[in-house]
């Protein structure tokens, strides 16, 4: 398995203010040609991507715009949400190889199988007591990737060895 810290990817978080998730909605379809996930699913054009992580709630990331993402975002969305910069907050990881869904699934308790857990779809739930919010990018089923809180980066990069020792080495 390896694991490739996605340090080019910028993320906030979007939360809709009170009766305006329409809005919200409306304004992201005609900015970034996006329709917002309802539940736990994954919708990208281009570059940006939004991922939903609870009710009106959702984890936004950009390929391309790393400084002032979570500004230029909120400039978009005015006065439909709430966005706070989460650069400083997550560590993304991208997992790739043969073994991550079997290395995962030692330590979340969600459907990891191919058939269930494809493109579009995310999670938000924790791994061995670490928060986590998790999705396919694609449908290559030997990628997956997620964002966990940066001051458990260490540790969880450190399950994620233990685990996937059975299968051979890790890579960072």
């Amino acid at each position: 398995m390896i694991v490739t810290s996605r340090d080019t990817l910028a993320i906030a978080r979007v939360t809709a203010r009170k009766g305006r998730t329409a809005d919200l909605t409306r304004t992201v379809r005609d900015r970034y040609g996006i329709d917002l996930p309802v539940g736990p699913r994954r919708a990208q054009s281009g570059d940006m991507a939004f991922i939903g992580i609870g009710v009106n709630s959702w984890l936004a990331t950009s390929e391309k715009e790393l400084d002032g993402f979570a500004a230029s975002l909120r400039g978009v969305v005015e006065e439909s949400a709430t966005v706070s910069d989460q650069i400083g907050a997550y560590q993304v990881l991208r997992l790739t190889g043969r073994h991550v869904r079997e290395v995962l699934a030692k330590l979340i308790s969600i459907d990891l199988h191919p058939g269930v857990f494809n493109a579009g779809c995310a999670a938000s739930t924790s791994g061995s007591h670490i928060p986590l919010t998790l999705w396919c990018p694609s449908e290559n089923p030997e990628s997956i990737e997620l964002a966990v809180p940066r001051s458990y980066s260490h540790d969880f990069r450190h399950l994620l060895g233990q685990n996937a020792a059975e299968f051979g080495s890790m890579e960072n």
